[in-house]
């Protein structure tokens, strides 16, 4: 069969692999969508045809879920080719769309990123023109804290405290009062929001703010502050994690557990082995993933349980997490995910397998395209899309 094609097509092309062309030309053999004597790129551009007209359809939708859907997949998709459709989902009645929207544009394009994050800063929505606020924060440009300022004197506290975690990332530090205030508020939102913000900050000057939090009698701040300290957790931290990972919360176990896999095996690595075992089972995927991020397989057994969990729940959250971790076996668990009953499962399946990418990623995606849900195809359809660039 190889004698019947381009040879020289096998060589890397746009930055694709080889190993992956070849991949996607079996698949379409396989399945009799093609000949064997007909050529790779034929079977790459039926594909990207197909992913498109996916996409286009799913914006069309009455459903808004599918259309906030098809604007992240849109993003995920990483291709230029997909801008008008996210600048159409910018303009979405459905807030999350927009939201989805500017996030997927980020991926994309600069210049239009921070022409919609303008266009949203005005959104009717708290959550949309937050988001729009922070992520001018995240882009910088001469003219963006020009932009930003008029928003301090928002009638919305939420909008506010966006402001000025924005222009603070751009260095205007006379607002870091702003966020330091909120984190003593009564208002849980807001409180929770601020943390975010800190925790988003490169300074290393905001991580003793955070620690601090480690104390509050809320478990809620708690779990906030430390999914804000994130991989930023100094050695200093590892007695009160140990203490965090023995509360009776178990979001807290969950998120001080994954805290403490950042900290060198010799110390930490005991504890999280324990964790591996936990009444909870999403206490023991988030120590097997942090035991994953010190290199030891130890507990690599519980991603496959946590797949076979009777919580819907814990089993999207195992294929998510299956996307951000290196794992021998993943192809092969993401292949049982993606026939979970279901949607939420298929959707972090899909998803996952496009973080994973790689020749292997093409064939699980390519028969996602069928999916009964249209949402499940959009995002196998932007993932395919972003696997073929």
């Amino acid at each position: 069969m190889l004698k019947a094609v381009d040879r020289n097509f096998f060589i890397a092309r746009r930055g694709v692999h080889w190993k992956l062309l070849f991949c996607v030309f079996l698949v379409f053999v396989s399945a009799g969508i093609l000949h064997a004597v007909e050529k790779p790129e034929e079977a790459i551009s039926k594909v990207r045809e197909r992913c498109l007209s996916i996409l286009s359809q799913a914006m069309k939708s009455e459903n808004a879920f599918v259309r906030g859907a098809a604007a992240r997949a849109a993003g995920e998709s990483r291709d230029p080719a997909l801008i008008p459709l996210l600048k159409k989902a910018a303009e979405d009645v459905y807030h999350t769309t927009r939201l989805f929207a500017l996030q997927g544009m980020e991926k994309i394009s600069h210049a239009e990123t921070v022409a919609i994050a303008k266009s949203l800063s005005e959104d009717s929505n708290v959550w949309v023109k937050s988001t729009a606020l922070e992520t001018l924060g995240n882009l910088g440009g001469k003219d963006v804290a020009g932009w930003i300022r008029p928003h301090l004197e928002s009638p919305d506290r939420r909008v506010r405290l966006a402001a000025a975690a924005a222009l603070l990332k751009l260095g205007g530090e006379e607002h870091l009062d702003t966020l330091l205030d909120t984190l003593q508020d009564l208002n849980s939102v807001e409180r929770y929001q601020a943390i975010g913000y800190l925790g988003k900050m490169e300074s290393k000057e905001m991580l003793p703010h955070l620690t601090a939090l480690l104390e509050d009698s809320e478990d809620e701040v708690i779990f906030y502050s430390l999914k804000a300290i994130g991989n930023k957790a100094q050695p200093d931290l590892f007695a009160p994690l140990i203490e965090l990972t023995k509360s009776q919360n178990a979001n807290v176990r969950y998120q001080a557990v994954l805290v403490l896999g950042n900290l060198p095996a010799d110390v930490s690595g005991d504890r999280i082995r324990e964790l591996c075992g936990d009444a909870d089972p999403m206490v023991r995927v988030s120590a097997a993933v942090a035991m994953n991020r010190q290199g030891a397989a130890d507990c690599n057994a519980v991603f496959a349980e946590g797949l076979s969990h009777a919580d819907y729940g814990v089993r999207s959250t195992t294929a998510r997490i299956l996307g951000e971790i290196e794992l021998k076996e993943r192809p092969q668990l993401l292949a049982k995910a993606l026939h979970d009953k279901n949607t939420r499962v298929r959707t972090a399946a899909v998803r996952a397998v496009g973080m994973m990418g790689g020749a292997m990623a093409f064939p699980l995606l390519i028969g996602m395209l069928d999916d009964p849900r249209e949402a499940v195809r959009a995002y196998a359809a932007g993932n395919l899309i972003q696997l073929m660039r």
